[in-house]
């Protein structure tokens, strides 16, 4: 009895908010006693896109009528399949493509597209095909850097230290790719042991992550300066140049600037901690002689694991120390980095697809 109640008072509110984009066909039979033909009606004045076909003598089952339904439901998908264009324009809509998040460059782990993700406002989303993050890109192959031609790749910013480029090498030179070497650990790291001593911070969890995360944000104002500029002036949105940030797994180093960048965009603080978090899904390298590893640095396995995976809590506790410090990604980047109004606009401008207002309603809510 209880079940029954439960159906009886479920409610389709929720089919009200499905999004312009979404077409909706019902098919009802007007000999249907199962499911009378006004449920059918409730459903087609409630969902915005909705196209209603009522098959005359159809019972619940369309006995009799399969050929009938058969040319309804093919007609409708020749309809919207056929004609996305038009589609789009009576929508309001300027496009309706879908581009992949994670792109598979041969011999490279962790590469993605930090495009897509909605401001906070949602005056717009992140411009796709500009910006990538990546593992080190010494090991792309032909095939891998072909890929990375393709995407109009046109500058490679590594953040690598030089004991890292020595033992793990660098991509091979590329005809009209400039490539930056920026180590982030210049002023911090100058031994091996200094290097242990950083990575012994991630074994105090959340905490320990957020400031060493802080030390690449303090001790990198100038470089960090320099990479927004090279955007604003090098980048345009016209000619669909993109640029690619790597470090050795793609995770600290490159997670703090893609920060900073989203941040300054105004990303929602839990975007960019989840974005950050997908490098536990793009790298998987690290389990790799995790043992002989942990036992040359004197540490146990599971201690090395945690030290190397992505804290998600690590990263907002990050940002949020980053905006007592400094007020906001803006302040820090016009107030330490050194850059200006205009340049700040200039990176918004090459980073946001603004929305009309009137097309807001076309996208998804953040979940």
């Amino acid at each position: 009895m209880a079940e029954v109640e439960k159906f009886y008072l479920w409610s389709n509110e929720h089919v009200a908010r499905m999004p312009l984009s979404t077409c909706v066909l019902s098919c009802h039979g007007l000999s249907d006693t199962t499911v009378p033909p006004y449920n059918a009606a409730m459903f087609a004045n409630r969902i915005p896109n909705h196209t209603l076909s009522l098959i005359e003598g159809a019972d619940h089952n369309f006995r009799g009528k399969f050929e009938e339904l058969t040319v309804v439901v093919l007609d409708f998908f020749q309809k919207h399949e056929h004609n996305q264009y038009q589609r789009a324009i009576s929508m309001g809509q300027g496009s309706g493509l879908i581009i992949p998040r994670w792109i598979d460059v041969d011999g490279v782990r962790n590469f993605r597209d930090i495009g897509g993700w909605p401001t906070k406002d949602k005056a717009g989303y992140i411009r796709e095909r500009v910006v990538f993050r990546s593992a080190n890109l010494a090991n792309a192959t032909p095939d891998g850097i072909e890929r990375l031609i393709k995407l109009n790749v046109k500058a490679i910013f590594d953040f690598r230290y030089d004991r890292e480029v020595e033992k793990n090498g660098i991509l091979r030179e590329i005809p009209g790719v400039s490539h930056f070497a920026y180590n982030m650990f210049e002023e911090g790291l100058k031994t091996p042991e200094d290097a242990k001593a950083h990575l012994m911070e991630y074994l105090k969890g959340e905490e320990g992550f957020a400031n060493s995360y802080m030390f690449i944000v303090e001790t990198n104002k100038k470089l960090i300066g320099n990479i927004f500029r090279y955007m604003s002036k090098e980048l345009s949105p016209k000619d669909r140049s993109a640029m690619v940030v790597h470090c050795s797994a793609g995770k600290d180093r490159t997670g703090v600037f893609i920060m900073l960048l989203l941040g300054l965009c105004g990303v929602d603080d839990e975007i960019i901690a989840r974005e950050y978090d997908l490098t536990s899904l793009g790298y998987f390298g690290f389990e790799k002689d995790l043992e002989k590893r942990a036992e040359n640095m004197g540490l146990t396995v599971e201690n090395l694991r945690a030290a190397l995976s992505a804290s998600v809590g690590g990263m907002r506790l990050c940002i949020q120390q980053l905006r007592k410090k400094y007020g906001s990604f803006e302040d820090y980047v016009r107030d330490k980095c050194g850059l200006t109004n205009e340049e700040v606009n200039l990176i918004r401008e090459l980073m946001i697809v603004p929305i009309r207002f009137e097309e807001r309603q076309l996208h998804r809510p953040r979940m």
